[in-house]
């Protein structure tokens, strides 16, 4: 009888690890997504669209604390013969400043936005589009950053 109470003991142990495993397996998950950035008050692209490397991958990653990390690829933008950048995000009130990785001009570079709520995956209805502020980082001191009324779509791929 001890034998069978270990071997079950054991059983449900090995189910509960794995229970625990897929659970915390779950708690982030990351998706491959599309964004596009519209002018507001139209059904058109907004300069911040062109800041989006569309040749690869974006993806948003559901945190634990429900929170989303946006990981998007960036490219020059250009305004007026002035290069600049996408660095982040206001929504509302709240300003989410991302972190670049690689080199801009290179078309290497990397945005990274955490912290961004739920909301921000709309879909790909230009109607249902979330309304941002886009900061943009322009090589000019003078210009520094300049920031661009958009109204923002992310959906699933």
């Amino acid at each position: 009888m001890t034998t069978s109470l270990k071997r079950a003991g054991t059983v449900l142990l090995s189910v509960l690890l794995l229970c625990t495993l897929a659970l915390s397996a779950g708690a982030t998950s990351k998706l491959r997504v599309g964004v596009k950035f519209w002018k507001t008050g139209s059904d058109k692209e907004s300069m911040a669209n062109s800041g989006i490397d569309t040749s690869r991958e974006a993806s948003l990653t559901r945190q634990s604390n429900g929170t989303y990390t946006l990981t998007l690829p960036i490219q020059q933008v250009s305004k007026m013969g002035v290069t600049g950048y996408l660095t982040g995000l206001t929504i509302g009130d709240v300003t989410y400043n991302g972190t670049v990785t690689g080199d801009v001009t290179k078309d290497t570079g990397v945005l990274t936005i955490k912290n961004l709520p739920a909301s921000v995956l709309t879909g790909s209805d230009v109607n249902k589009a979330l309304t941002v502020t886009c900061n943009i980082q322009m090589d000019l001191s003078l210009l520094g950053e300049i920031n661009t009324s958009a109204r923002m779509c992310i959906w699933n791929k």
